[in-house]
């Protein structure tokens, strides 16, 4: 038995208006995501596409295959700025639909117009090759539909380039399509694996990254962007047990903004707001990209510093207790002058947890408000200070 090609070019048309309509009944959905609309048109674009080539065919109207390659370049235009879109880069219309129109023009003038199909197969290629690229640069999202995405453009930039060589050397004709026993025949197959595929994929690729989004809004203090209490003490846990194990040491650091309440009583919550985030970028800007920050509530923060001992802890510290006294002496035209303090506790035995230093590290700020506030003390030093005193009082 043998395939009848008119019948399979319907049933790739079908297959990829199918896809089409799944992406347009996700984009109602999700209004906010346009790529999907933009996808969804892709396909029916490239289902009228091959309906054209197949009435080209059938009828003997050149017009037809013109405009089914301008149809099917025009997916992989689309296509390319729905990539775009998904990763939040520009990509305009205008430049979706060059392929096509250089298609339409080829078509028009004598020298080029026995290369149309090449013409509208590169372009073509050039689209799905450079949604290819755009996936690969979006991989730091860690998103595993992305992937998927990636090898289904990939192989359809190579399944369209392979048509390029093909109409060009005259395997396939120009304004024909290509037999299925051919090299390129493997497109009837490809392309419908590449439409239900990447529809897909494509919702997949929205869904995680939702996903993605929610958890880290719910592991984010939303006012000033650095990790809340539950994700701090999660990740600072972590951290602990890590250390411990490769018997690294590892410190803490508990900020209390000094006198937050007369703040925001004075200058107004607007300020207060204003304080709080300059704070956090500053204690950003001094913390290693490894060490954890983060909000426990209110004016409260705390620093986890792996791989840190107490003085490199003391002195990041100070630092950061430095540069936001400076940062905050004026505070939107206001005179704020907020000061912060602060307690370090380090690990000094393998049966310490995160509990314990922030217990430890909790004391010595309470110290450092009961002798005047905007200082960081050592809990180490101060308990050592105390067994010390207790000894010479014994003696």
């Amino acid at each position: 038995m043998t395939l009848d090609l008119p019948t399979l070019m319907v049933m790739q048309s079908f297959a990829m208006a199918s896809a089409g309509a799944v992406l347009l009944f996700a984009w109602t959905q999700n209004y906010n995501v346009s790529s999907l609309a933009v996808w969804g048109l892709a396909h029916f674009s490239a289902a009228a596409g091959i309906l054209s080539l197949m009435f080209a065919v059938a009828l003997q109207q050149p017009a037809l295959s013109v405009t089914g390659g301008m149809l099917l370049c025009s997916q992989s235009g689309l296509i390319w700025k729905a990539v775009r879109n998904i990763d939040g880069k520009s990509a305009p219309l205008v430049l979706a639909f060059i392929g096509a129109a250089a298609t339409v023009a080829a078509s028009a003038v004598p020298v080029f117009r026995d290369y149309v199909g090449s013409i509208a197969l590169a372009g073509g290629t050039v689209y799905a090759a450079a949604a290819a690229a755009s996936l690969w640069l979006g991989r730091g999202d860690h998103l595993i539909a992305r992937w998927a995405l990636l090898g289904f453009a990939t192989v359809h930039a190579l399944a369209l380039f392979i048509g390029t060589l093909s109409t060009f050397i005259g395997t396939t004709g120009q304004d024909a399509v290509p037999r299925l026993a051919s090299l390129f025949g493997f497109i009837y197959f490809e392309s419908v694996a590449f439409a239900l595929g990447t529809a897909v994929f494509a919702l997949a690729l929205i869904k995680e990254r939702n996903e993605a989004a929610s958890l880290l809004a719910a592991r984010t203090d939303a006012l000033t962007g650095v990790a809340n209490r539950a994700a701090l003490l999660v990740n600072g846990e972590r951290a602990v047990q890590r250390c411990r194990r490769h018997n690294a040491p590892i410190a803490v650091v508990m900020f209390d903004l000094d006198r937050f309440k007369t703040v925001n009583d004075l200058h107004g919550h607007a300020v207060g707001d204003a304080v709080l985030q300059t704070f956090c970028e500053i204690a950003n800007g001094a913390l290693r990209p490894h060490d954890l920050f983060g909000r426990l509530g209110g004016e409260e923060f705390a620093a986890v510093m792996p791989a840190c001992g107490l003085e490199a802890a003391y002195v990041r510290a100070e630092r950061i207790r430095s540069a936001f006294v400076e940062a905050c002496k004026f505070v939107r035209g206001r005179p704020v002058k907020a000061t912060v303090s602060g307690g370090v506790a380090a690990s000094g035995t393998a049966e310490d947890t995160l509990a314990g230093l922030l217990e430890e590290a909790d004391a010595a700020l309470y110290e450092a408000k009961a002798d005047g506030r905007n200082r960081i003390k050592r809990a180490v030093q101060d308990m050592a200070a105390e067994e010390k005193s207790n000894v010479f009082r014994v003696a």
